[in-house]
């Protein structure tokens, strides 16, 4: 029974012992198999006999004979040894089937980080592929159908792993048109006497932005989307005011910006991804990559390299 129980616990190292010493036959043979000294190798077998609780070989002059105890061993550890040969062949291919496409859930917000720095991210990216999946839902990484998601709040499942990347900052804007039209716009009375822009009812992806609305009585826009991208394009037509990130308003010619960074609007941004996953390397470097990118952004992504511009349309 203790026999048993050590070969469940021993490692390869071990059995490489009892392999060579049945294949050779001797002490000095199984020495020169395993690049050991003959005295390094007798003193490790008498250990591991000793730790077994059983005598595996007898020395006679013929050479070295199994007991037994050692008959029982010797095809596991032969056994082991043609698994380990067959890993040994196997291993070259491995890098092969790794994997190498990856595919990351983002929003439109999170795709503009992405595309604005796509050649720099490209070039970290070293020969892995990556595929942008644009979506507005938390992703499932149970089904395996992405291997990232880039999001601002953290996982509830201890299967989920998250690593913060950078901030991103919103401010209010709003088309050099609109400020030229309508002074209120540079001061509090924007709250009451300006038209808004905002997200459709249903739409909880940005709930920070409308509770931030509400807590200023700001009127329900009568023009909504789903999008920030639409916002966007919706506010430079000089619809109204809206809560943009400051990296894509300040970024757009035709767009002024009445706040600078707001920092009760300004979120972490965190890459999800599941613990499994996370040992591809090709994932580990998506998600270096990412990060990079991330970091060399970050001055534009929270508005601190861009004070306020209150400037009216000249």
């Amino acid at each position: 029974m203790r026999l048993i129980l050590y070969i469940v616990l021993m490692n390869w190292d071990d059995l490489k012992l009892i392999d060579a010493a049945a294949k050779m036959r001797s002490l000095s043979g199984a020495a020169r198999a395993l690049n050991l000294s003959q005295p390094q190798l007798s003193r490790r077998l008498k250990s591991f006999e000793d730790r077994v609780g059983a005598r595996l070989f007898d020395r006679t002059p013929t050479g070295l004979k199994p007991t037994e105890a050692g008959l029982r061993l010797i095809p596991l550890a032969a056994d082991m040894r043609k698994n380990a040969d067959a890993a040994s062949r196997v291993l070259p291919d491995l890098s092969g089937s790794a994997l190498k496409v990856v595919r990351v859930a983002v929003d439109e917000v999170r795709a503009r980080i992405l595309t604005d720095k796509f050649a720099d991210l490209s070039a970290l990216l070293d020969g892995v592929e990556l595929e942008i999946i644009s979506s507005h839902l938390h992703a499932n990484h149970q089904t395996r159908g992405i291997e990232l998601q880039i999001r601002n709040c953290l996982p509830e499942s201890d299967t989920l792993l998250f690593r913060k990347v950078g901030d991103v900052s919103c401010g209010v804007f709003a088309s050099k048109d609109y400020v030229s039209a309508h002074p209120a716009a540079l001061s509090e009375q924007r709250y009451k006497e300006c038209a808004w822009l905002g997200f459709a009812p249903d739409d909880l992806w940005y709930p920070a932005q409308v509770r931030w609305m509400e807590d200023r009585r700001i009127s329900r826009p009568k023009m909504r989307t789903n999008t920030m991208t639409t916002l966007m394009n919706m506010t430079a037509s000089g619809s109204g005011l809206a809560l943009l990130p400051v990296f894509m308003g300040n970024a757009h010619p035709d767009l002024v910006s009445l706040s600078g960074p707001l920092p009760e609007l300004t979120n972490s941004e965190h890459i999800i991804v599941h613990r499994d996953v996370r040992r591809e390397p090709a994932v580990r470097k998506a998600i270096d990559a990412i990060a990079r990118i991330y970091k060399e952004m970050a001055s534009k992504l929270t508005g601190s390299d861009d004070p306020v511009r209150l400037q009216a349309a000249e």
